[in-house]
């Protein structure tokens, strides 16, 4: 669980979500749709099993929240949750400066507790961090799902704004 865990990490500031299909994948996401609290209700995928990538591990967590943004279920201690801040527009990369914002569930004080922050790009449909993309594969007003591929996995995310 603790890999789960810290893989988490790294895919928050990536965004990566659940599958959808290539028609509803948006070609171009309104920044202000992102914008604001979202917690990540299931995340699956898989990832390689050390240096030889001769093993795959599988996942596929569901995490779940009241109407106030509580964690309930099994889950709770890995239950994670974003904040989406909207910067400027960059017309040299024709981008938008994105801040991420990542909070853990504190079982023990039964609290939000901040995790990291950073700061991402939004071109077109991609979250973009250095050479790492996240393509944001579909989004509503209450559920974003992106997805994203390296070298050594893949990996959806389903967010969603209570």
């Amino acid at each position: 669980m603790k890999k789960i865990t810290d893989y988490l990490l790294v895919v928050v500031m990536l965004f990566a979500l659940q599958a959808c299909s290539d028609d509803d994948e948006p070609k171009h996401v309104d920044p202000a749709r992102i914008s604001g609290n979202w917690y990540i209700t299931n995340i699956r995928g898989w990832e390689y099993v050390g240096d030889a990538q001769d093993e795959k591990y599988e996942f596929d967590e569901t995490f779940n929240f009241n109407g106030q943004g509580i964690p309930v279920g099994d889950n709770i201690i890995d239950a994670q949750k974003v904040d989406i801040e909207v910067g400027s527009f960059d017309s040299g990369t024709e981008s938008y400066n994105i801040e991420i914002i990542s909070y853990y569930w504190s079982a023990s004080s039964r609290e939000w507790k901040f995790n990291q922050s950073g700061e991402v790009r939004l071109k077109g449909n991609q979250f973009i961090d250095g050479t790492m993309k996240a393509t944001i594969k579909k989004l509503t007003d209450t559920n974003m799902t992106t997805y994203q591929k390296d070298r050594d996995g893949e990996t959806y995310i389903t967010y969603t704004k209570l």
